[in-house]
């Protein structure tokens, strides 16, 4: 009896010991395509893109837009890490074009004059505006 009572005790140390260790990594460890949530990155260029290496990352939720310096403005592509909330992106021309929770938008070399210059986050998970 002794004996089982031993083992029963060390198997349930073991058992604790392995649970902080199997839930330890959060969900959204490294990020999708290199952008740590919960942040709107830009890459630059088409080789920041395919080496996920964002150039620059926004996560403030604001009221206006925010000017995108030179490591973000022109940028290749942009990605919304965010689970809930969208992201607008101010063009060049004026024109803006959201991004949803989870969305991915990429330059458009067909239509070179619309580049992308300002983004605003906001707290809403779906691209409406009134």
């Amino acid at each position: 009896m002794r004996k089982n009572m031993i083992a029963l005790t060390a198997t349930t140390i073991m058992a604790a010991g392995a649970i902080p260790a199997v839930s330890a990594s959060p969900a959204y460890a490294g990020g999708r395509f290199g952008c740590d949530y919960p942040r709107v990155c830009f890459y630059l260029t088409s080789a920041d893109w395919l080496a996920r290496k964002p150039t620059s990352a926004f996560r403030d939720i604001t009221r206006h837009f925010q000017k995108l310096g030179p490591r973000a403005r022109y940028a290749y592509a942009a990605y919304n890490s965010r689970i809930d909330d969208s992201a607008w992106l101010e063009m060049s021309d004026g024109s803006q074009t959201c991004l949803g929770p989870d969305d991915t938008w990429f330059f458009d070399q067909a239509d070179a004059p619309q580049t992308v210059t300002g983004v605003q986050i906001v707290d809403e998970n779906e691209c409406y505006r009134p």
